[in-house]
């Protein structure tokens, strides 16, 4: 068992390594009495396509999604859910881009219900009545989300921006998408990336570490696990330009939505690692668009928005920068944040404010399981393991940092979308 002490935190990380090549992180809090388990895999919607040897298989957009579902199936009458309510936990499961997770919330058979957890995840049962079944269910939520406004606003403005990226694409996929998922489909995917070495246990809360690492490796070793087949995800190579520079669409919304889609390639920033650049541009477009910005506070008081706030993601090699604004005025709204995006501005008691609200943010997180469950599942997925300084790296961030940020930015490469309500349609 590894301890890794979490630098100026106070806090504490245990790692176990199982065997079969599972890792186990654990954060233990003694002060709450529940325990939140997450066993995740590293599959997402956007691994699509892969290589297993020398053979490249390719499978529907919204398979991880449709697999998570099917997934809960023990066998022809019984659900995870059925055994979890058995036992008192609280069972259910998401999937992202990037992984998919399966959780469970438990106050009491905490051993138990993480066992219950490790079963019905590593139990291949499917079948065609099964997947027959689930499908009338996912189709009917790919259908909603063709209509839901937050949906299309999200997903329309990342089809704009990038032009060949799976990121494009639903996580449900097209009820097209869908329809055509197959048996065989659901195998190949479960057998390829469902193995402990492609896989990571999170446990949250109050438990004992040693106990628990023990009986996964002994529930674990119960089991049967193939060679793991190493599979390699084929990746489109993103083109540096948007799709779509501005585009106007009239959707379900209450308020006309603007997004401003900065787009860069990650190469401009390379002697920058992927936390760094997060963490610095997120400091710098927080200080002049962010909810307690003055250019916010400005427009407010105007009454040219009703809101705004920013967000940084990074998209294999591509990073983007998106400026999320509500107002009713969208012809001012784009000269000014164009003119604020070629004069921005940092004051050394603005980058203290929001440095130290992001530190606050880091340690206040260490008071609820799921926020520090999510900490360690974006550690793993995106940093490679538990990042144990990350308060010491905000902390030495200084005003040069983001000054030096501010000369990579490339601001010619835009996408601009307009969502506008339906009925200003109709009044035209």
């Amino acid at each position: 068992m590894e301890e890794l002490e979490l630098k100026g935190l106070n806090e504490k990380i245990y790692v176990y390594h199982t065997k079969c090549g599972l890792p186990i992180y654990m954060w233990v809090n003694e002060k709450v009495s529940s325990m939140y388990a997450s066993l995740s895999v590293k599959y997402g919607s956007i691994h699509t396509k892969f290589k297993i040897g020398k053979k490249t298989y390719e499978v529907p957009n919204g398979i991880a999604h449709f697999l998570e579902h099917v997934k809960f199936n023990i066998d022809e009458e019984t659900t995870a859910h059925d055994e979890f309510y058995k036992i008192g936990g609280d069972a259910n499961a998401f999937t992202t881009f990037d992984y998919t997770s399966y959780i469970v919330f438990a106050t009491n058979n905490k051993k138990e219900n993480l066992e219950e957890l490790l079963n019905f995840v590593y139990n291949p049962f499917f079948t065609k009545k099964c997947i027959s079944k689930e499908k009338g269910i996912i189709v009917e939520e790919a259908n909603m989300g063709l209509d839901d406004p937050y949906s299309i606003v999200f997903f329309h403005s990342l089809l704009n921006t990038l032009q060949k990226s799976k990121y494009r694409n639903t996580i449900t996929g097209t009820p097209d998408d869908v329809t055509s998922i197959t048996l065989e489909d659901v195998k190949l995917v479960y057998d390829t990336f469902y193995h402990p070495e492609n896989m990571f246990l999170t446990l949250t809360g109050n438990f004992n570490p040693y106990e628990m690492a023990c009986l996964v490796e002994d529930n674990l070793s119960k089991k049967k696990f193939g060679k793991y087949l190493n599979p390699i995800i084929i990746k489109e190579n993103e083109p540096k330009k948007v799709t779509t520079k501005y585009k106007e669409e009239y959707i379900n919304v209450t308020y006309p939505r603007l997004k401003f889609s900065i787009k860069m390639d990650m190469s401009r920033f390379k002697n920058y690692s992927s936390l760094e650049l997060k963490i610095l541009t997120s400091l710098l477009f927080n200080i002049n668009f962010g909810a307690t910005s003055d250019f916010k506070d400005e427009l407010m008081e105007k009454g040219l928005i009703q809101n705004m706030n920013v967000t940084c993601d990074v998209y294999d090699d591509t990073f983007v920068v998106t400026i999320n604004v509500t107002s009713n005025f969208k012809e001012e709204i784009i000269k000014k944040v164009k003119e604020k995006l070629e004069n921005l501005s940092i004051s050394e008691l603005d980058f203290k404010r929001k440095k130290n609200a992001t530190i606050a943010t880091l340690i206040l997180d260490y008071e609820d399981l799921e926020n520090v469950s999510y900490r360690i599942q974006d550690d793993v997925l995106n940093n490679g393991g538990i990042v144990t300084n990350l308060k010491e790296i905000l902390e030495d961030e200084t005003i040069d940092d983001l000054k030096n940020i501010i000369n990579l930015l490339d601001f010619d490469n835009i996408s601009i979308n307009v969502f506008l309500p339906k009925e200003n349609q109709k009044e035209q």
